[in-house]
């Protein structure tokens, strides 16, 4: 699976034996809500296909506190 998400972007790391994957979001369009359900779909996928590829692998979606506020 390819990922470009313009502004978004996923990184990848390893702590010890600890793998994780995040998945950073921003909102930058008109409907902070289509944004977010977009990005829970998006993390959805993404999830499938790290249990798939990196099971071992931790998916993680990070969304900056100001633009959950703006779900509110």
């Amino acid at each position: 699976m390819y990922i470009d998400l313009g502004a978004d972007r996923i990184l990848a790391a390893e702590r010890g034996v600890e793998k994780i994957a995040v998945e950073i979001k921003s909102f930058v369009g008109t409907s902070n809500i289509s944004q977010f359900n977009t990005a829970v779909g998006q993390c959805f996928n993404y999830q499938i296909a790290l249990e798939i590829q990196e099971p071992e692998r931790v998916l993680y979606l990070a969304v900056h506190e100001r633009n959950l506020s703006k779900l509110l």
